[in-house]
């Protein structure tokens, strides 16, 4: 070497820093360098091995990560959680040297994290562009949208200006300067985030919290792309970095774009995808990491995910690269950039610069909430929009310690500004389930029945469809409403499809027509030409009086609900129907068999409990291959009382019009008959009233004593039901189903007398009404939880 430096202090004696033409150099001496006395000093320990050391220490990152996933798993922020246990977790045991952690860290070791530390970010931020779609969210960008972000950037950087004036904080201006930008900055990507762990991103919140932090975020990637890849390098007379910026994004879009199509081009599922296409992915990924190294353009491969197709490329990532991406790669992130935290710098004076910090979060929220109200935004909508907005997260990290790396930063404010960004979004964050209910806009409203829809020719019906399998029996049951000329029915077919990944992807709710002509929806709206050409068929067979508009909804299951009742919110729907989660399928030489999912259970809960209207849930057992009604359609109701047996009932009323279906009204009585409400009585008055001229029409009355009674009585008339309808909801211990106790439900979704129309003893199709939630399904779910 031409010059040499002393050895570190951490490893004494075993490594040595210098310069060699113009390169700094780390030399090693053997034998091994945990010699020094530390509790990793063990005669048994691999001392001569940086493999062992390094394992043990992606070990300890691992499991400290993991516990405290674990422990902050209540919060309900999976990514803070990683981002805590790695960047505060790992950086105080490093910064006070806890269990010796630091005579683990030796520059060989430190420089392999780093490279793992930097495929975690490539791989991770290449993922986050593919899965990111703002397409049918430039419609939400509008006046009151940028006035929001304008306000709340300017004065979140005026009072953090007034802070530093005030407080005379005069060293490092540079880092302060950046620290105040930064925290005014809403990132986009750091928003979908939020929305999407909270699970609001398809409510009318998440998507004016998206539009806004997506304005600013937009045309602060074009100001700072400019300034400092073009005026700044010209300024300083480096022609070469402009050139090789844009040769690197030329090469980016114009030959690395067009191949990853190709190869995705044949791929219909994740599953198909072939080993050599994928790995050739991968190749171009971290091909184009080494070019965007060398023109210092960080989030260039972020800027290449976003601008490829999301499918099929966001489910091939998920399946294959996802799971060692977020368990293993970003936790060795994260703790690389705890790493670069310096605890022990933090004393009595950096109260000054967390009031700083602080001050421009509180600039931040007020600069949202006060013009937010002033456009008539409600309250707790426009509280819950000012905390997403000012809550930090992964990309204010990532610039940080940028910064921090540039020496930009002070190991004081990095620590400072890192550790408030993660208390304060893990602390204030969460509160939006408790601030904020998607519901509450349509939960006052006048609900209508079905069958005063029907006699006012009003009536909406809004068929949501998971698969192709729910397909027959809905449309049987659409085509039972007997839609004719004089009574028109306005059907809605939702196609519902999961999102593969729900990280940054922003749920999309459109009418097909709309999404049919945008080639970033084309893999999507392949499933649906079954859908669109069957419920067209139904069109056609009634002449045009079910007037069908099919609409899409992408989304993840978690936040699915939402779609379903905010678009029967909008059209003024009386009718929601939902297909079972347990689809029965009568396959050859089998017999039949169920396939089941528990995501779909979880979304048609919600719908029960929190839809603006009436819910049907229906359990098909019919024929797959036949999507019409037959001659002859045998339609049984069991009326037991109550308003959702009411509601049943309004349902057959409308059934009675078809030509091919025979109606048949069991009303289930103990007998003591005062034990029947004269409500019940009307009804069924009423229903006489109606159908008594109809000769496919007929009423039994059915004296039942317990349960047992009711249920051997639906046994011996099976044979004879296609689809039987029963209300959800009766009355705690009522006698046609005493001794059918709730507690041994299997769905308690169904109410008692629909859980035992499910089990296997019939083989008839179900459908399930419910008017309106009831206040006992909460602790019906928790106990289905808590099984």
């Amino acid at each position: 070497m031409e010059s040499s430096s002393s050895s570190t202090i951490g490893i004494q004696g075993t490594w040595s820093l210098g310069t060699w033409n113009n390169t700094e150099m780390v030399c090693q001496e053997q034998p091994g360098f945990l010699e020094s006395k530390s509790i990793y000093s063990d005669p048994y320990y691999p001392h001569t091995s940086e493999n062992s050391t390094c394992l043990l220490l992606l070990c300890i990152i691992l499991f400290v990560v993991a516990l405290t996933s674990y422990l902050l798993k209540p919060l309900g922020l999976p990514l803070l959680s990683k981002m805590f246990g790695g960047l505060f977790v790992i950086g105080l045991l490093y910064s006070k040297n806890i269990l010796q952690f630091q005579s683990l860290l030796h520059p060989t070791i430190t420089h392999i994290l780093r490279t793992f530390s930097y495929l975690a970010f490539i791989f991770y931020s290449f993922s986050l562009g593919v899965e990111t779609n703002i397409g049918a969210l430039f419609k939400k960008v509008s006046l009151k949208t940028s006035i929001i972000s304008i306000t709340s950037l300017i004065a979140s950087l005026g009072l953090s200006y007034i802070g530093f004036k005030l407080m005379n904080l005069t060293q490092q201006k540079d880092g302060l300067t950046r620290m105040m930008i930064l925290n005014a900055q809403n990132f986009f990507m750091v928003t979908c985030n939020h929305v999407n762990e909270i699970g609001i991103s398809n409510t009318e919140l998440g998507r004016l919290a998206c539009a806004i932090s997506l304005l600013l975020d937009f045309f602060g990637f074009i100001y700072t792309f400019i300034v400092f890849n073009v005026m700044m390098p010209i300024r300083d007379g480096d022609i070469w970095h402009p050139i090789s910026v844009s040769g690197t994004y030329i090469i980016m879009f114009a030959v690395c774009r067009p191949l990853v199509i190709h190869l995705t081009s044949f791929t219909l599922e994740e599953s198909n995808v072939k080993g050599t296409n994928f790995l050739t992915i991968m190749m171009i990924v971290l091909g184009l990491s080494f070019l965007t190294i060398q023109a210092r353009q960080p989030l260039a491969i972020f800027l290449f995910g976003f601008f490829l197709p999301q499918e099929p490329l966001a489910s091939i990532l998920a399946d294959k690269l996802d799971a060692i991406t977020s368990y293993v790669f970003f936790p060795i992130f994260c703790a690389m950039h705890g790493l670069e935290a310096e605890f022990n710098s933090i004393n009595s004076k950096s109260i000054s610069l967390e009031m700083f910090i602080l001050l421009g979060n509180v600039g931040k929220f007020f600069g949202t909430l006060v013009p937010s109200m002033l456009y008539g935004v409600p309250l707790w909508t426009a509280l819950s929009l000012s905390i997403i907005l000012t809550c930090g997260g992964l990309l204010n990290i990532v610039m940080m310690g940028q910064f921090r790396s540039e020496g930009i930063l002070t190991g004081e404010q990095y620590t400072v500004i890192s550790v408030h960004t993660l208390i304060c979004t893990g602390a204030f964050l969460p509160l939006i389930r408790y601030m904020y209910e998607p519901s509450t806009h349509y939960s006052t409203i006048i609900r209508q029945g079905v069958l005063t829809a029907a006699q006012t020719g009003t009536l909406q019906v809004l068929a949501c469809v998971y698969k192709d399998e729910n397909l027959p029996g809905i449309l049987r049951l659409l085509e039972s409403f007997h839609p004719t000329h004089e009574k028109p029915i306005p059907i809605f077919a939702l196609q519902l499809i999961n999102l593969a990944t729900d990280r940054v992807s922003l749920p999309v709710l459109a009418p097909f027509h709309k999404l049919q002509s945008c080639s970033t929806f084309v893999l999507y709206l392949t499933r649906c030409n079954r859908i669109v050409t069957s419920t067209l068929a139904l069109e056609r067979r009634t002449h045009g009086a079910a007037r069908l508009q099919h609409y899409i909804s992408l989304s993840s299951y978690t936040v699915m609900h939402n779609d379903i009742c905010n678009l029967a919110h909008e059209k003024g729907v009386n009718l929601i129907i939902v297909p079972f989660h347990v689809q029965h399928t009568n396959e050859f030489l089998q017999g039949w068999t169920q396939h089941s999912s528990q995501s779909i259970r979880d979304v048609n809960k919600l719908v029960l409990d929190k839809s603006p209207c009436s819910v049907g849930i229906i359990i098909d057992r019919g024929d797959p291959n036949v999507t019409h009604l037959k001659n002859l359609y045998q339609v049984a109701i069991f009326f037991i009382g109550g308003k959702d047996d009411h509601e049943a009932l309004a349902y057959t009323t409308i059934f009675i019009n078809h030509p091919s279906i025979r109606l048949t009204v069991i009303w289930l009585k103990h007998r003591i008959s005062e034990g029947n409400k004269c409500e019940d009585y009307e009804v069924i008055q009423d229903f006489h009233d109606r159908c008594n001229d109809n000769e496919r029409v007929t009423f039994q009355e059915m004296i039942v004593r317990d349960g047992a009674e009711t249920t051997e009585m639906v046994v011996s008339m099976k044979d004879d039901i296609d689809l039987a309808v029963v209300g959800k909801y009766h009355e705690p211990m009522c006698a046609p189903l005493f001794g059918l106790s709730e507690r041994w439900c299997e769905y308690p979704e169904l109410g008692i007398f629909g859980d035992m129309l499910v089990t296997p003893d019939f083989d008839f199709s179900v459908l399930v009404v419910q008017q309106e939630p009831h206040r006992t399904k909460k602790s019906e779910e928790e106990e289905d939880n808590d099984d």
